[in-house]
């Protein structure tokens, strides 16, 4: 493995961002879970950020796109040593919301 590479971790420590529901999908009926997969650095900053399975509704996944944006997460640590993290976050869109 790349000394660079970001380890896949089951849990971080984020504050992830609501998304906002596109309006022109919630009167069309669009709902869907996005996946969207991160990686988090050494400083907590969140990068990489990329589509991993769409809601189906490109609106929607952009809107899950923009929240991961604006997310913020600490610095993952094993042994107290901060090291780069993947984790993939679903965005659930769903119209009883």
């Amino acid at each position: 493995m790349a000394l660079n590479a970001p380890k896949d971790v089951a849990h971080l420590e984020c504050n992830i961002a609501m998304p906002d529901y596109p309006a022109l999908s919630r009167r069309r009926g669009e709902s869907g879970t996005a996946l969207v997969k991160f990686v988090v650095g050494l400083t907590g900053k969140i990068e990489n950020i990329e589509l991993k399975k769409s809601s189906g509704s490109s609106r929607l996944d952009d809107a899950a796109l923009d929240a991961m944006r604006s997310s913020a997460c600490k610095p993952y640590k094993e042994d107290g040593v901060a090291i780069r993290a993947a984790y993939s976050q679903p965005f659930v869109f769903g119209l009883n919301d």
